[in-house]
Formats: C-alpha cells, structure tokens, sequence
C-alpha cells in the first residue's frame, strides 16, 4: 500500500509552548567569610498554561554538585531553599526536573534542565537552569469515516526499544507523552491492524523518519527527540472497485521554538503485500489451511470470564510452532515478564513457543493455572489468554499478545490481541 508522504511541520499549536514561565530563587551567600559568596538561582521552562506540571515550577527539586561530581547541595523543591545558604568559592552544575522520574509512557510532560555556575569571592553569580521537555506528545486521530469503516484497530508504535505505543479502539486515550531516550529515535515504525465492519482485515507497516532536521531547541539532531509533538491522522482508502483496502496516513511534527518546515519521510516497509493483508499475513505464505481465531480486543474488567480470552488455532497441515510475544504499556508488567524469564525460563517478551513447552505448563501451575500445550504435528489447539486475565487486572494499561502461528509445510498467520485494564 502507497502511504502519503506529507510529513510537514505547522504553526505551533495551542499544547506546545511560546513563552516562558520563571521562578527566582535568591540564594543570599554571606560574603564575610572567606570561600564564600552569593549567587542567585533562577528556574524556567517554557509555559503550558492548561498543565499544572508546569505552571508549579516550585516544586521542582534542585541539585548542586561540585566539579567531581559530589553532590553538596540537594532540595526537595526549590520552595523550600532557605533564604541563606553558605557554599565555597568553585566550580557546579546544578539541575533541576519535573518532581519524579521521568518514564517510558506518561501523561504529562517532564522537564529537566542542567547548568554550570561559578562562585567567585564577593560576587553575586546568576545561574538560568531552563528545564526542557524531555518526552513527546504523541497524539492519534482517526476520521469519521475511520470510524465508520472500522470495527476494531491497533495502532502500534516502535522506536526501537524494547517498549512499543499502542492504541486501539479500546483504549480512552489518544494522546501520551513519550520518552524516546537520551539520544532520540532514529527512525519510527508504525504497524496498523484492523477488522472493518464486513470482516476483512487490513494490514500495514510503515517507516517514518527525518531527512531534515531543524530540532526543538535548536539543537541540530536528526532523532526524533524530546519537545516534539508528532500527530498521525488515519483514513481508508478504497480500491477500484469501492472496496477498503487500504489505509493513508497523514502526519505532522511539530517542534518548539522554530516555525521552519521539517521534511518527515513516510515509507513502506517490507513485510505486507501491496493494499493491506486479510489476516495479517505475511506475502508468499500459504496460510490458507491455518485458522486463528482470536477473540476482539476488549478492556478488562474485575470478574471478567477467562473463556472470553480462548484463542482456537486449527491447522490442517498439523501445527509446527506457535509464538506469543507480550508487550504493555504497563513498566510493572514488563517487569513481571522479565522475572518469568529469569525465575522460568519463559520467555515472552521476545517470544515464547507454546509447543512442547513444559516449562509454561509448570509455570503456569505456579501461578495456579491449568494449562496444556499442543504436540507438533496436532491439528488444533486451543490458547488460553483468559488464564492471564486474573494477572493484568492489577496492571492499568494496554497489554498486548501477538501470536505467530506456523505449520508443518511452512504456511503462517499472525494475529493480535489487546487487552486494556483502566
């Protein structure tokens, strides 16, 4: 499928930030004693008038090391500097940030801000510490007529760590603040699956990425980076005969304190056919002898029946393998999943195989579960998500299982599942 590829930067908008918020702290040194000096501390970042994340800036914590790197100053908030502190004759770097640490997912922006000062005998030193977003908006937009086609969708969103953005048609939100990392993203890769409302699938993998690069903040990288603000708006598209087989995507980035246009290539990637997939399969497999019936996505309630999540698998050709691999929005459960690695030997955040496995039957008779696992060679199966239901309604967020089923003559069908916990 041909995705559009207009990627342009707008006029800033209204959640992005044009001017400035500041709080002075006075920090009175007394000058009598020799080494000893004063400076004044100022905190600012830029003004988001609708968040309170930013408009408290006192209730940023601030830091103060030396030139080795030895904390010698640390405050809860910069409200609470005294009016007289007493500090050496040196070199610093102070900090300051949003209270808290900053994560993969959240639903406000967070700030941080370093800078150097020095304190020179009987001189008043100014220190400007501006704090900088550190994580970007992401925000998805779907059509009326999106809307009207699509039963149920995912959207997920790779920038090559180990958590991936989802949105589906379950999901409340449409609009998060992410991290991508110190160093940016390179290159973001977006998947779409979704069953419109006659029942045909349609698939597609895309790669987004800069060919240019005038940064929030002035600050020349070629990543994706903090301080941007990226929208995604999705719309069918229908083939020649008036059928939907398709999807176009429009995107724009938007990117504080400039107004230039960012060229952002939208491009295919490998791996989906031309117009989208039925199934989401892979071209050149043959999985016309491979039924996986996966239940719709759904938000997870307390007391929710485990069979709704039964997943039946039937494979004419005999079953070969059967790969699920888990992801969350959820830091707690991609925790959980690594001490299953390590305590199990399971293996699901990169994929585990259902087949012959004997170590999921006994971890899941730990977690006081029943379950079976098919031979190679069976002709169906059935995957009990459900079993997981009692587990993830303690984890708020979006938990998703991509399965990949393959048989004895190397045909293969993949499918996902989403369940969201509020």
């Amino acid at each position: 499928m041909k995705f559009l590829n207009k990627f342009k930067i707008g006029v800033l908008c209204t959640v992005l930030f044009t001017s400035c918020v500041t709080e002075t702290i006075d920090i009175d040194r007394s000058a009598q004693g020799e080494g000893t000096a004063v400076f004044n501390v100022r905190v600012k970042t830029p003004e988001k008038t609708e968040t309170r994340a930013v408009s408290q800036v006192t209730d940023f914590p601030l830091d103060v090391y030396d030139a080795e790197g030895k904390q010698v100053l640390s405050y809860n908030a910069i409200s609470e500097i005294p009016e007289q502190v007493v500090m050496a004759v040196g070199n610093y770097v102070v900090q300051s940030h949003t209270p808290g640490i900053i994560q993969k997912r959240m639903s406000d922006p967070y700030y941080s801000g370093t800078e150097t000062m020095e304190i020179l005998k009987g001189v008043t030193s100014n220190v400007d510490i501006v704090c900088k977003m550190q994580n970007s908006l992401i925000t998805v937009n779907y059509s009326q007529e999106f809307r009207d086609v699509f039963q149920s969708w995912e959207i997920t969103i790779s920038d090559g760590s180990e958590t991936v953005l989802s949105f589906t048609n379950t999901e409340f939100t449409n609009a998060v603040y992410w991290y991508f990392g110190e160093e940016g993203a390179k290159e973001l890769t977006v998947n779409f699956r979704g069953m419109t409302a006659d029942g045909s699938r349609i698939t597609s993998r895309s790669l987004l990425t800069k060919d240019q690069a005038d940064e929030s903040y002035d600050d020349d990288r070629e990543n994706f980076g903090g301080g941007d603000a990226l929208t995604l708006n999705f719309s069918p598209t229908e083939s020649t005969d008036g059928k939907i087989n398709a999807i176009s995507i429009n995107a724009n980035v938007t990117f504080t304190e400039t107004n230039e246009e960012v060229t952002v290539i939208v491009v295919d990637k490998p791996g989906f056919e031309e117009g989208g997939n039925q199934g989401g399969d892979e071209p050149g497999n043959d999985d016309s002898k491979i039924l996986l019936n996966l239940p719709q996505n759904m938000v997870l309630a307390p007391g929710t029946d485990p069979s709704l999540g039964n997943t039946y698998i039937k494979c004419e050709n005999g079953i070969k393998s059967i790969v699920v691999k888990m992801s969350s929005t959820s830091e707690d459960m991609l925790s959980s999943l690594a001490d299953l690695e390590d305590g199990y030997h399971v293996d699901f955040v990169n994929g585990a195989e259902v087949v012959g496995n004997t170590q999921m039957v006994n971890l899941f008779t730990e977690l006081g579960q029943t379950l079976t696992v098919p031979a190679q060679g069976d002709k169906e199966y059935t995957f009990p998500i459900g079993n997981f239901f009692s587990l993830l309604q303690v984890l708020p967020g979006a938990h998703t299982f991509d399965l990949v089923i393959t048989d004895m003559k190397g045909g293969k069908k993949e499918g996902s599942l989403t369940l969201t916990v509020n």
